[in-house]
């Protein structure tokens, strides 16, 4: 009998007081993607459509900033490969010839596989089936191709591949053991042959938001140049951590690679300087994103530290379906384990969006907070321009 009332309590309590359990996932609507902090990609481009100048982008997006040139004609990292167990590297070229530290492979076909050992890096050198050597483990690896700054010789291409195949004709690369991996770089002269293979927009679009483009990506590697990152062995990544670049890969596309290329050419006057984005005399974090809310983000805001150039302007060509047919709207279900995940708790019972915030409360009445660009980040969200929806 004691078991009997116990349950019809326990149904009672649970029909009156649905709020103590969680929902399986909250869904979210919004516009735009990505941070949404500086320059809106969509937004360049429908100013370029009319008439208007790279300078005059830049200028309208970066607050109270001068475009001039500066001083581009050193190297910067690039890490091409993180924390990895193995890669593979082969020339795709029909001239020239690369370079494994002293081994030099010349031809076509032959691979040389990677592989993370408690000794080093081990690596192996095959035709098809055949092992035409192993080369002593080694903490460290130089990569040289003909052609380059590094390594006279016909041009030669190179394919790298941690998992993903890009082609590099530009610069020397590197293999080191960090920890329990090990990373893999490229290392390139800013000014063009890292530019040349930034690739954050299509070079089809107007040649003018091309060039905004490259200043804003010469710009934001400037200000990453000269701090070095143990993690990668690094001053930049070459994932969207920082700008998404692609090697050789993007100057070589059919028919629009040469104007990328001719945008980038266009903004470096010599063998010494190009344009970038400055404020007070010193280039920006040129922050830039695909679309916004309607309007841009501060730095503050998003990131947490204030920038005065990094300041909200309107953006309302984001909200256009016509000009932003995949982000002008977006609908999004996260579940429950993602967002607590985010959050660091264990589950959640309630979310609530206040002061550029987001707030979650589990089911024993613990809070926690997090800024919208942190938990769209976190949550897989495409921006941080949201709202919460019904379903």
């Amino acid at each position: 009998m004691r078991m009997y009332k116990s349950a019809i309590a326990l149904l009672i309590f649970s029909l009156f007081n649905t709020s103590a359990f969680a929902a399986d996932t909250f869904t979210f609507t919004g516009n735009g993607y990505g941070h949404g902090v500086g320059l809106s990609q969509i937004g360049g481009k429908a100013m370029a459509l009319e008439g208007k100048s790279a300078e005059e982008i830049l200028k309208y997006y970066y607050t109270g900033v001068n475009v001039e040139l500066v001083s581009d004609w050193y190297e910067i990292r690039i890490n091409i490969g993180h924390e990895l167990t193995s890669a593979s590297l082969q020339l795709v070229s029909n001239t020239g010839f690369l370079k494994i530290n002293d081994y030099q492979i010349k031809e076509k076909g032959v691979i040389a596989y990677f592989r993370y050992s408690n000794s080093g890096i081990v690596t192996i050198i095959r035709k098809q089936k055949t092992t035409l050597a192993t080369l002593p483990a080694t903490n460290s690896i130089s990569i040289h191709w003909s052609g380059t700054r590094t390594l006279e010789g016909p041009p030669a291409v190179v394919a790298f591949n941690p998992g993903k195949s890009l082609r590099y004709q530009f610069g020397e690369m590197n293999l080191l053991v960090v920890g329990k991996y090990f990373e893999a770089t490229n290392t390139v002269r800013l000014k063009d042959e890292y530019l040349y293979g930034v690739s954050e927009v299509s070079s089809a679009w107007p040649f003018e938001m091309l060039r905004a483009q490259a200043i804003a990506a010469r710009s934001y590697a400037m200000s990453k140049a000269g701090i070095y990152r143990a993690s990668c062995d690094c001053e930049l990544y070459g994932t969207i951590k920082d700008q998404l670049f692609v090697g050789a890969t993007k100057i070589n596309e059919a028919k629009y690679g040469p104007i990328w290329k001719a945008a980038v050419d266009s903004t470096s006057v010599d063998e010494m300087y190009g344009l970038a984005i400055t404020y007070q005399g010193a280039p920006i974090n040129a922050y830039y994103s695909s679309s916004t809310g309607g309007m841009t983000e501060s730095a503050l805001n998003a990131f947490g530290t204030a920038f005065d150039y990094l300041q909200p302007v309107a953006d309302p060509v984001s909200l256009d379906p016509k000009r932003n047919p995949k982000y002008a709207t977006w609908k999004r279900s996260v579940s429950t384990t993602v967002i607590a995940k985010a959050f660091g708790l264990l589950d959640i019972q309630n979310l609530e969006i206040k002061d550029k915030r987001i707030e979650a409360t589990s089911l024993n009445g613990t809070k926690a907070s997090l800024r919208l660009e942190t938990f769209r980040s976190r949550a897989g969200l495409p921006s941080p321009f949201f709202n919460l929806s019904e379903g």
